[in-house]
């Protein structure tokens, strides 16, 4: 008898049992809930820490101003070379981005070389030396594709203008900050690139792709340089 009324003792009763399940219920939706708070609240951070602005250096005020004018310059260009680029995927039916890299390598299409705007700290007159070479040779690719390309000759007048402005403000930059400006001579691939020849459309269109990226790369690089 006694261990019988031991066990009854020890069950509780079934409104205190239903008590019980809801307690642990509500504390497991609160903490799922507190859960889900903390991690809306990290995405969060990290969210706003990724969109906010990167705050400039405080370096030459001079260089700062000529970096902040010139990197808007380079979206502008980049914004018109994006547009033409777009115009020639639809006026020459262009195949899909896989086809036209695999077609890049086979016409040894490479990206101008601005390695020395990576480094730590910046060569700022290596890096300027460099961009300025690489649109000396862009410009040069705009010339074949005018002859090449007629309907297109516009347009790549326009991005020669600005081409050559870009380089006349790395110039004037440099020589107002001291440093030595170099002119490279250009080479035979420069002055006559045969894969135009061989694919004048679908080669025009990877030199106006090429072109994008290396003034994505000539931003990021303009303000690695005055920081």
């Amino acid at each position: 008898m006694s261990s019988v009324r031991s066990k009854s003792r020890s069950t509780p009763p079934a409104s205190l049992s239903f008590q019980l399940q809801s307690r642990c219920l509500v504390r497991a939706r609160r903490a799922r809930a507190s859960s889900v708070f903390s991690v809306l609240t990290i995405a969060l951070s990290w969210t706003m820490s990724a969109s906010a602005p990167v705050p400039e250096s405080s370096g030459d005020p001079e260089l700062l101003q000529f970096v902040q004018k010139n990197r808007e310059f380079v979206l502008r260009i980049k914004q018109d070379v994006s547009r033409i680029r777009k115009h020639m995927l639809k006026e020459f039916k262009i195949r899909s981005d896989s086809e036209l890299m695999l077609m890049r390598e086979m016409l040894d299409i490479s990206q101008v070389d601005l390695s020395l705007c990576h480094t730590e700290p910046c060569d700022l007159a290596g890096c300027f030396n460099q961009i300025r070479t690489g649109l000396q040779t862009y410009h040069s690719y705009f010339s074949r594709i005018k002859e090449l390309l007629p309907n297109f000759a516009g347009h790549m007048d326009g991005l020669q203008v600005d081409v050559s402005n870009l380089s006349s403000n790395l110039q004037q930059q440099m020589q107002e900050s001291g440093l030595t400006v170099v002119v490279y001579p250009q080479t035979e691939s420069q002055a006559n690139p045969s894969f135009l020849e061989s694919e004048k459309e679908a080669g025009s269109y990877l030199v106006l792709r090429n072109f994008e990226r290396f003034l994505e790369m000539t931003f990021r690089a303009l303000r690695h340089c005055s920081s």
